[in-house]
């Protein structure tokens, strides 16, 4: 199999084309994404939050009563990681699950208030990582930056902008049915 793999391609075969790996664009973005994951790592770990936990508590502070699906695809966190984490932040008391009363199968999620007290407290750590990562691109050069890459989330993904529709729509309804419940 080892050998298989190694061999020399037929003569036939035609050349691979160039290929230059600190251009390509996602190596550059996981290398982006590595170094600042490691790095907010150790900023986080002092407030007993993961990097995982954190991008549960940044979602669920935006977008209050998403299911596990919506969850798992916004954090980009494997289902097992997102399981097991969201299991644990339940155990402490920073995240509730509550049944959908429109959609008995599905179950919504949101932070506690000691979820949101720990979001408030981690921001600033967050907020100076990602600040540290654009430093010296300016306002206008970030905000282009953001803009360049909702289009490639839209290029990599046609039903982007129809989901965050539904997840604004399926949110309202979510918390008028809180509300509602709240004053009831």
């Amino acid at each position: 199999m080892v050998g298989r793999a190694l061999r020399k391609p037929a003569e036939n075969a035609t050349a691979p084309p160039d290929f230059d790996l600190e251009g390509h664009v996602f190596y550059l973005f996981t290398q982006i994404m590595g170094r600042r994951n490691r790095q907010l790592q150790e900023q986080l770990a002092p407030c007993g939050i993961s990097v995982p936990q954190w991008r549960i508590l940044a979602v669920l502070h935006e977008r209050a009563g998403c299911t596990m699906n919506e969850l798992a695809d916004v954090t980009t966190v494997d289902r097992t990681t997102l399981t097991r984490a969201l299991d644990r932040m339940a155990r402490d008391g920073l995240v509730m699950r509550k049944s959908d009363t429109r959609d008995r199968r599905n179950v919504r999620l949101g932070l506690t208030p000691a979820g949101n007290d720990a979001f408030c407290r981690v921001l600033p750590r967050v907020v100076a990582q990602n600040e540290r990562a654009v430093g010296g691109f300016g306002a206008a050069k970030a905000a282009s930056i953001r803009a360049l890459l909702h289009r490639m989330l839209r290029n990599l993904d046609a039903e982007y902008d129809r989901r965050n529709a539904t997840w604004r729509r399926d949110r309202d309804a979510f918390l008028h049915d809180r509300r509602k419940g709240e004053s009831s």
